[in-house]
């Protein structure tokens, strides 16, 4: 097992080394997507849904191109599978607006996306990999703390949803920053 990993890891940063800068904008544009789900008043109703459901697309849209720029590296499954669950869950927020829904579709997002993060940075033995877990706790946290008031009042739920999105797009793009720092020190 010990051989694998010492295989593993220089492979990584042999991979990425190179394309460090691509990994850095990644995430400080998920920081700022962030700041933006943070920022967003609730008191609009149905347009903050559109708004956070479009602010995952974009998320989606992010991933997919830093995954194209940053080519074949083993990381590319953290990139494809986070555009996935960026883009699904932006489209299905963008489609239902019940409180019921709303709290279904996040919280479903927030385990599946938590549980991804944890587990796969872990078995592809990710550099800094405790960041990338880390922010998979915070993201799997936040499920059943939707669920536990489900359904959330339509008022004070999308302040929460957009609280909640924030911190699982800063947790994310600063994992990603601090790998991107550090292959650039390498």
């Amino acid at each position: 097992m010990h051989h694998e990993v010492s295989i593993v890891l220089p492979r990584i940063l042999h991979d990425i080394s190179g394309r460090w800068e691509w990994l850095l904008i990644l995430g400080l544009l998920l920081i700022i997507l962030a700041a933006l789900a943070c920022t967003r008043p609730s008191k609009t109703g149905v347009r903050s849904l559109y708004f956070l459901g479009w602010l995952l697309v974009a998320a989606c849209a992010v991933e997919v191109i830093i995954t194209y720029l940053t080519g074949q590296w083993v990381g590319i499954y953290l990139h494809l599978v986070a555009a996935i669950l960026f883009g699904v869950t932006g489209y299905m927020l963008m489609r239902n607006s019940t409180a019921e829904m709303t709290t279904t579709i996040l919280a479903m997002y927030f385990i599946i996306s938590g549980i991804f993060n944890i587990v796969a940075p872990l078995m592809m033995n990710l550099p800094d990999r405790a960041w990338h877990v880390w922010s998979g706790f915070v993201t799997l946290v936040l499920g059943p703390v939707v669920l536990s008031d489900w359904p959330l009042t339509r008022t004070r739920s999308l302040g929460v949803i957009g609280w909640f999105l924030g911190l699982d797009l800063f947790f994310r793009g600063l994992a990603w920053t601090i790998l991107a720092l550090d292959l650039r020190a390498s």
